[in-house]
């Protein structure tokens, strides 16, 4: 099977391993030698994405690209059609990112890629046990478990679906207030599988972690705005105060 190359800066490199066993585990249109060029114009991505939920993506609409403008149309495509329906956003500084191959890039979008099928999986799960509700009406209602791929592939346990973590978070009668360490200690008071527990506390600090990086992208993009703002300030002061001089020397000049 193929080896995925890196040239990452990611810290937890077991869980950048489980990335790759993850991804290496799928099968995929093209061989797997770069990770950060091989997945740069989201072609790899929506397969990915298909493999679990075929009825999500339509693969005709992410032709294989080696422009710039080609692999950013792919991803804002994705973000649209695919990434929309399981509650994941892509800024244009990670889309770019992702089509410049910069190391990381890949890996990083992996892991919430990770993070939120499995939270879409485990709705749709509850809403199958609640009932039915997703099973017909609605955007997301058309992806349900039975639009699987068909060759019975188990997700990797970063995907599982914790389906009984609702009924106990229920029977612990958890209020929206609790902290995540409160409402761990209820499930668990309350019966409920501690791998599981763990489980579903790990992904939600997935996703409050890239929410943070989400900011801290946005935060960075500010200050350069406000760096070049500054820029341009000075610029036209040191412009004003040279035509100041000047016109003070020879005033007919500039009257």
């Amino acid at each position: 099977r193929a080896t995925l190359l890196t040239g990452v800066s990611m810290g937890d490199e077991d869980h950048l391993q489980r990335i790759y066993q993850w991804i290496d585990e799928i099968p995929l249109s093209r061989p797997k030698r770069n990770i950060s060029r091989d997945f740069a114009d989201g072609v790899l991505v929506a397969e990915v994405v298909a493999h679990y939920y075929p009825r999500m993506v339509e693969l005709h609409n992410y032709p294989a690209a080696n422009s710039f403008a080609q692999k950013l149309y792919n991803w804002q495509t994705l973000g649209k059609k695919v990434f929309k329906k399981i509650s994941m956003t892509l800024s244009k500084v990670e889309m770019e990112a992702l089509c410049n191959s910069e190391p990381g890039s890949v890996e990083q979008l992996l892991k919430r890629l990770q993070v939120h099928l499995a939270k879409y999986n485990l709705r749709k799960k509850q809403q199958v046990a609640a009932g039915g509700e997703g099973s017909s009406g609605g955007q997301e209602g058309e992806y349900d478990e039975a639009d699987g791929n068909g060759s019975n592939d188990e997700p990797p346990m970063e995907l599982q679906p914790v389906a009984h973590m609702d009924q106990m978070m229920m029977t612990a009668q958890l209020g929206p207030g609790m902290s995540t360490q409160q409402q761990t200690a209820a499930a668990l008071a309350a019966g409920a599988d501690p791998r599981l527990v763990l489980q579903e506390r790990d992904l939600t600090i997935d996703e409050l972690s890239e929410t943070v990086e989400i900011l801290e992208i946005k935060v960075k993009k500010l200050e350069q705005l406000i760096r070049l703002k500054d820029t341009k300030i000075q610029t036209m002061g040191l412009r004003l105060s040279q035509y100041e001089g000047a016109a003070s020397q020879n005033p007919a000049a500039y009257s």
